[in-house]
């Protein structure tokens, strides 16, 4: 995928690198999720909360936020382009105040009493479509997780659209919900939660790993790269159009219209697009980055 000209505030060679990962982490205070993908050999981008609202994130990447989550209201509203335009959001934790409860709303949110630190046992759960996010846990192996110290138990708002992965009868029973996985999807793309941090040390063997529960965490991550890897075909179907000339996003359907708000470069010819639909002579369009906005139907 070419790079995009809309993020002025990036280098080139910085723009390539996150552009070519199929993985963008960001950094945290309390979670090294960087650890994971070291260890399974992904390939990732580490950045910073500060850098997020200008990087030229598309849909066929995954990106991950350690915990806590924190960062500005533009780089929270360049996560829900992101999601918006089919990515893979994967958050850990405090994420679930600082990410989901404001842009991804009557989704999951924070049951308003902290955890205190202690390993319980998990019930993997999920439907056939969860498959992929499951694979190798559950079965008869008994699987473990350790709920974070000052942690952010979450609660379900909508089950109609969130489906919980993993669950804890113990977590519930103290925190009013059991959720310690779950996933939901946002118009093109899907959002991943779990409770607690990453927290394997190096050194431990896999029995130490395993009833830590640092296993399932590190399985799970995996999975998560891995199902959106698998996503590539159903991406490209849905951006299966392409502007013939260089072109505008424009804010309304008029030819005197501004620029959308979201992109300020002109789109060159070639460029993956999903058309949203059509009014008139124009169509609203959504380019792999998540910006919106109207072009002239025979630009398409």
């Amino acid at each position: 995928m070419a790079a995009s000209t809309a993020f002025a505030a990036v280098s080139h060679e910085r723009e390539k690198e996150v552009t070519d990962a199929a993985v963008v982490i960001v950094r945290g205070s309390a979670d090294a999720m960087e650890q994971v993908l070291g260890k399974a050999k992904v390939k990732f981008a580490l950045v910073s909360p500060e850098e997020l609202a200008d990087l030229p994130l598309h849909s066929k990447q995954v990106v991950m936020v350690n915990c806590t989550g924190q960062m500005s209201d533009a780089a929270r509203a360049r996560l829900k382009r992101f999601v918006t335009a089919g990515g893979f959001l994967y958050t850990t934790d405090h994420a679930v105040k600082y990410v989901i409860e404001d842009i991804f709303p009557n989704t999951l949110a924070f049951t308003g009493q902290s955890s205190t630190q202690e390993v319980v046992p998990v019930k993997v759960a999920g439907t056939d479509e969860d498959r992929g996010l499951l694979s190798a846990l559950g079965g008869n192996a008994k699987e473990f997780w350790q709920v974070a110290s000052g942690g952010m138990p979450v609660k379900v708002l909508d089950p109609k659209r969130v489906k919980v992965l993993m669950s804890s009868d113990i977590v519930e029973k103290k925190y009013g919900s059991g959720v310690i996985a779950a996933r939901f999807r946002w118009e093109d793309g899907q959002v991943i939660h779990v409770t607690g941090h990453f927290f394997t040390q190096p050194g431990q063997t896999p029995q130490q790993i395993a009833e830590s529960g640092g296993r399932v965490f590190e399985q799970l991550s995996e999975n998560v790269v891995k199902a959106k890897q698998a996503d590539g075909a159903r991406i490209d179907s849905l951006y299966g159009s392409t502007n013939k000339r260089e072109v505008q996003l424009q804010a309304q359907p008029i030819s005197s219209a501004p620029a959308a708000p979201t992109r300020v470069a002109p789109m060159k010819p070639g460029e993956k697009l999903k058309v949203i639909e059509k009014q008139g002579d124009f169509s609203r369009v959504r380019d792999t980055q998540g910006n919106e906005g109207w072009v002239p139907t025979d630009a398409l």
